[in-house]
C-alpha cells in the first residue's frame, strides 16, 4: 500500500466499495419497481434508504444515470419514467445488444451450458403458462442472464444487463391494473434451442423477434393519464 505518511487510500477503497453497494442495493429496488417509476427523490433520502452517508450514494446515483434508470436534476434525482418514447428507445437498444449476445452464445456454447439454458427456457414456459408470475420473472431474469453468460464478452455484458435493467424499470406501469401475460415466453425454447445447435442466425433472430414482441405488448398496455390505451 503506498503511504506518505498523510494519505491513507485504504479508506477510499471503503467509500468505492459502499458505493458499489450502494447502487446494487437502489438498482434492484428502481428495477423491481420499490421505488417507483417518475418518483423525485433526493439524495440524503437514498442515503438513509441505503445505510450509509451521502458520499457513496452521490457515486451510486452517476452509474445509475449512466445506466438510464435516473435523470439527476438540482433536488435530487427522478426515477425514470415510463414514456411511449421512452420504452421504445430502450428497448431498441435491448433488441440490438440481447440479439448478439444470442448470436454469440450460439457461436460459443456447447454440452452441458446449452443444457442448461435449455431448461432454464423451458421452466420459464411452464411458469408463463401456469400463471405462475413470481416465479416466470425469476426464471425470465435467469434465462436472459444466462444467454449474457454464454456470449463470453464482459463489455459487451454490461451493456445488456443495462439495457436489461432499464427495459424492466420502464415495465413497471401501473402493475396492479395490468393482467399477466407472457405470450412471448415460447421465445425462450426457440432461442435456447438455437443456441444449442450453434446457429447464430437463429439465435439471433429469435432474441430480436422476442424483445420486439415484449415491446409491442407493452405499448397495447401502456395507458395515459386519461386511462385510455395508447
Amino acid at each position: 500500500m503506498l503511504n506518505d505518511g498523510l494519505i491513507d487510500i485504504q479508506p477510499l477503497g471503503r467509500v468505492e466499495s459502499l458505493a458499489s453497494r450502494a447502487a446494487t442495493t437502489l438498482r434492484e429496488a428502481i428495477v423491481s419497481g420499490a421505488i417507483p417509476t417518475g418518483t423525485d427523490i433526493s439524495v440524503p433520502r437514498l442515503a438513509r434508504l441505503c445505510g450509509v452517508s451521502v458520499t457513496p450514494v452521490r457515486e451510486a446515483v452517476i452509474h445509475l444515470a449512466e445506466a438510464g434508470l435516473v435523470t439527476v436534476h438540482d433536488r435530487g434525482v427522478r426515477i425514470t419514467a415510463p414514456t411511449r418514447d421512452a420504452l421504445i428507445a430502450a428497448f431498441e437498444v435491448r433488441e440490438a445488444v440481447e440479439g448478439m449476445t444470442a448470436r454469440l452464445a450460439a457461436q460459443r456454447t456447447t454440452g452441458p451450458l446449452a443444457d442448461d439454458v435449455r431448461e432454464l427456457a423451458r421452466r420459464s414456459v411452464d411458469a408463463a403458462q401456469g400463471d405462475d408470475v413470481g416465479e416466470f420473472r425469476l426464471l425470465d431474469s435467469q434465462f436472459h442472464e444466462a444467454v449474457i453468460r454464454l456470449a463470453a464478452s464482459p463489455q459487451l455484458a454490461r451493456y445488456a444487463r443495462n439495457a436489461l435493467d432499464l427495459s424492466q424499470t420502464l415495465r413497471n406501469i401501473r402493475p396492479a391494473q395490468q393482467v399477466f401475460q407472457a405470450d412471448s415466453a415460447h421465445r425462450h425454447i426457440e432461442v435456447a434451442d438455437a443456441i444449442a445447435r450453434g446457429d447464430a442466425d437463429a439465435a439471433e433472430e429469435f432474441m430480436r423477434l422476442h424483445v420486439r414482441e415484449v415491446l409491442a405488448h407493452m405499448l397495447d398496455t401502456m395507458t395515459g393519464e386519461d386511462g385510455e390505451s395508447r
